[in-house]
């Protein structure tokens, strides 16, 4: 998966979806916490689910602009300095 794929937002409560945290329906994007919502509004852990799915969107925020994973290029040596 790459590694921006995740920028598009939930199509309910707008909130980024992160990779791993989304489910594609009918065209229509879901966070975790909006899609159990909707299949079952009873479920006894969906505040937990949904401050998860809100923590993992500032944490994977902070670390998709790691300076570590984008330097130059070594490149190809010349050939004339031997």
């Amino acid at each position: 998966m790459a590694k921006y794929y995740g920028y598009r937002k939930c199509s309910h409560c707008e909130i980024v979806c992160t990779p791993g945290n989304y489910l594609d329906y009918n065209n229509k994007r879901y966070c975790t916490a909006c899609w159990i919502q909707h299949e079952n509004p009873d479920h006894p852990d969906l505040e937990a689910i949904r401050e998860k799915v809100q923590n993992a969107v500032s944490t994977w925020k902070l670390a998709k602009y790691s300076r570590d994973e984008y330097h130059l290029p070594v490149g190809p040596k010349s050939i004339n300095k031997r």
